[in-house]
């Protein structure tokens, strides 16, 4: 079949943002939302040049996706990352006018996070048996998630020059958006680290954090995916459900409860707006909410109990 406008556009396209700097990562996801742009555009007959498409064009596109039976969060996703395809094709002059303009995007469901608790958290660090190499490097990744709040991938990207044991501080390289930045760490993660390191790690440069095999003879980069495992396989063993982001959620919430700065949470964990901080300190608000409505119960006062 020959090639289309329609598909020399998005070629172009995918290359024109890896050129102006989006993360592999981020090329590599528009790239599979505008390929299965590409296919369902050829299934439903729709154009095959960016000028020509209308809003019956997009709405159909959209219907498409959600017949599919994805999640509202991939549905938002499709139409956020095709959305920005037509408006660079409006920049460069292959269309005058978005299609997408006036169409609103699925609304996604803002799901309650519940933090971990104190006693999780030690459940989780008892399962990790620091005489053991698999323990010590997990202890160790346990305590710096909480106490710095990272994503799983920043995590993943460490190396070991990154970490200033010393002044307790982590150079995060390779934050989202390719955006650096400095966090801190306490005395607990820097013993775990220092454990890690000094009897199992070695000082030989490369990735902080390191898989193994069971013999304990071949040590390479940590997968990215390892991270996932590891916290199913502590949860399976603890009964916890763990994973990256409920203690990146859990340090914002315990940041947020012990009157930390909005801006020093934002910092901290990366974010270009307060907007996110916002969501966490929403989490936090409804839980003392929840607390504060045994001092008013409507029902319990007219059952004639009153909060001790």
């Amino acid at each position: 079949m020959p090639e289309t406008a329609l598909g020399r556009q998005i070629d172009e396209y995918l290359i024109a943002i890896e050129v102006e700097g989006k993360t592999p990562r981020t090329v590599r996801t528009y790239g599979e939302t505008l390929a299965m742009f590409r296919r369902i555009s050829r299934e439903l007959d729709l154009p095959g040049d960016a000028k020509q498409f209308r809003s019956r064009h997009i709405y159909a596109f959209l219907k498409a996706v959600a017949d599919t039976g994805v999640s509202l969060g991939t549905r938002h996703r499709r139409h956020r990352e095709t959305r920005a395809f037509f408006s660079w094709c409006v920049r460069m002059g292959h269309c005058r006018r978005n299609p997408f303009t006036g169409i609103p995007n699925v609304r996604v469901e803002q799901k309650v996070i519940r933090p971990l608790s104190e006693k999780e958290i030690q459940s989780l660090l008892a399962a990790c048996d620091p005489d053991a190499e698999y323990g010590c490097r997990n202890r160790a990744m346990i305590l710096l998630l909480l106490d710095t709040g990272i994503r799983s991938s920043e995590l993943h990207g460490l190396e070991l020059r990154d970490v200033d044991r010393e002044s307790r501080r982590i150079h995060i390289r390779h934050g989202k958006g390719r955006k650096q930045r400095m966090v801190a760490f306490g005395a607990g993660p820097a013993d775990a680290v220092a454990a890690y390191v000094d009897r199992y790690r070695g000082a030989d440069p490369g990735p902080l954090f390191q898989s193994v095999s069971r013999w304990g003879e071949a040590r390479r980069a940590f997968n990215p995916d390892h991270l996932g495992t590891v916290m199913q396989r502590l949860g399976e063993k603890t009964g916890v459900h763990a994973n990256p982001h409920r203690f990146r959620h859990t340090f914002a919430t315990w940041a947020i409860e012990n009157q930390a700065r909005e801006l020093d949470v934002q910092y901290l964990l990366g974010h270009s707006t307060s907007a996110m901080v916002r969501r966490y300190s929403a989490t936090y608000d409804a839980a003392k909410a929840a607390e504060a409505h045994a001092m008013f119960s409507p029902a319990d006062r007219l059952a004639g109990h009153r909060a001790t």
